[in-house]
C-alpha cells in the first residue's frame, strides 16, 4: 500500500537562509536579529543583505560587505554556539543577466541568494535566460522568490518554469519558497513540480525585523500543499551538511 508522505512541519526547520539587517533595508542589528532567531529555535541564520545595485534597499558595496563580515565574527563570538551565523548576500540578477558582484567576491561569501527584483516584464525568453544564468553560476546557492511576484500588486515574470526546474535539478541550486505573505513564491503547484524533478527547496522568511520570522508557517503551508517532506527542504539540514 502507498504510505502517505510525512509532510514537513514548522518544527523541522533548523535554519533561515534569507534575511536582512540594518546593513541594507532591515530594521534590526545583526545581533538583535540573531537573538530573535535563537528565541525561535533556529540553529543557523544567514544575513543576505541586498547587493549594490538595489539602491532603494541600501545595497552593499564590497567594502561594506567586508565590514559586515567583521561584525558577523564579533556577533558570533558574543553568541557562541547558540547559533551559527553565515555571511551571505541577496544578489541582484541584473537586466542583462549578469550578477551584481564578480565571481571571485561571490566565492568568498558563505551563501549566495540570487533574486530578480527589476525588469520583470522582459520577454519570456530574456527573463528566463537571466534566471538560468544565475542557476548555472557555480557560486549561487539559492534562487530567491523565483518569479518575483508581489501579492496583490505584481504578477511574477513570464518565466519558462520547466526550463528553470530542469536547470536547478541539474545544478543543485535550491529554489526558494519565500514565506512572506506577499510572496509565497514558489507557489504550491510549482513547488510540487520542482520536487518531482528532484529540485532542492529552501523555505525562508526574508525577514527584515524580529517579527518577520513569524511568517514561517505560511511558507510551510505552501510546502505541505506541495507534499514536501523534510528531506526535500535544505532548511532541515544540520549546520554541518549545510556548510
Amino acid at each position: 500500500a502507498n504510505k502517505l508522505p510525512k509532510l514537513i512541519q514548522v518544527k523541522d526547520i533548523k535554519s533561515d537562509l534569507h534575511m536582512h539587517s540594518t546593513y541594507s533595508d532591515g530594521k534590526l542589528s545583526m545581533l538583535d536579529m540573531a537573538r530573535e532567531a535563537i528565541e525561535r529555535g533556529l540553529r543557523v541564520i544567514t544575513f543576505t543583505d541586498h547587493s549594490v545595485s538595489l539602491g532603494v534597499a541600501n545595497g552593499l558595496s564590497i567594502e561594506r560587505h567586508k565590514k559586515q563580515a567583521a561584525e558577523i565574527k564579533k556577533t558570533q563570538k558574543q553568541l557562541g554556539d547558540e547559533i551559527l551565523i553565515l555571511h551571505g548576500s541577496e544578489v541582484e540578477i541584473k537586466a542583462d543577466g549578469s550578477l551584481d558582484y564578480p565571481d571571485e567576491f561571490l566565492a568568498s561569501l558563505d551563501l549566495v541568494v540570487a533574486s530578480l527584483h527589476s525588469s520583470l516584464r522582459q520577454p519570456r525568453e530574456k527573463v528566463t535566460q537571466r534566471l538560468l544564468n544565475a542557476i548555472n553560476n557555480p557560486h549561487v546557492d539559492i534562487i530567491g522568490h523565483p518569479t518575483g511576484r508581489e501579492i496583490p500588486d505584481r504578477e511574477g515574470a513570464d518565466l519558462d518554469m520547466e526550463a528553470v526546474f530542469q536547470a536547478a535539478a541539474k545544478s543543485g541550486v535550491a529554489l526558494e519558497i519565500n514565506a512572506h505573505p506577499s510572496r509565497l513564491d514558489l507557489d504550491d503547484t510549482f513547488a510540487r513540480r520542482a520536487k518531482d524533478l528532484g529540485v532542492l527547496i529552501s523555505i525562508n522568511t526574508d525577514s527584515h525585523a524580529g517579527d518577520g520570522f513569524d511568517v514561517l508557517p505560511y511558507g510551510i503551508a505552501t510546502a505541505r500543499r506541495a507534499w514536501l517532506e523534510p528531506k526535500d527542504v535544505i532548511n532541515t539540514w544540520t549546520a554541518k551538511k549545510l556548510t
